[in-house]
């Protein structure tokens, strides 16, 4: 059986202090780790304006949270999000997506091709595709 992942949209307070959100990740971490899972990735939007206000806020900082985790994850995730004051709004859906690897910082290329020499390479004509005669003008 495959592990499931998921991914856990979470609105802070903006007035929520940086080291209070980054502790309560950290708490979210430990508490996929407590179920064999582990955090793939953290991102970090920053404050975006709302749709609408809520709880009289129009802005909020957004992060989006990434994981893997045994059978009761998600509700023990959601239980302390519920409890912790901080944040505005929060959704979490099963994440079905490819994980893209990271790219790696571009090859210097090999020996073996030709260096560019910074002149753009000749173009080739397009072939010429026949056209239908036209038709006689009618006067």
């Amino acid at each position: 059986m495959t592990t499931k992942r998921y991914e856990t949209a979470i609105l802070f307070d903006p007035e929520l202090p940086e080291d209070a959100r980054k502790e309560f990740l950290v708490k979210l971490t430990g508490i996929v780790a407590g179920y064999k899972g582990e955090v793939l990735k953290t991102d970090d939007w920053g404050n975006r304006k709302l749709a609408y206000a809520i709880k009289k806020k129009t802005n909020a900082f957004y992060t989006f949270l990434l994981y893997t985790g045994d059978r009761g994850v998600v509700e023990e995730v959601e239980r302390n999000i519920k409890i912790f004051e901080g944040i505005l709004r929060h959704l979490t859906t099963l994440h079905t997506a490819e994980l893209k690897p990271k790219i790696e910082a571009a090859a210097p290329p090999s020996s073996d091709a030709p260096a560019d020499s910074g002149t753009p390479a000749p173009e080739t004509p397009a072939p010429e595709t026949p056209q239908a005669p036209a038709a006689p003008a009618e006067a």
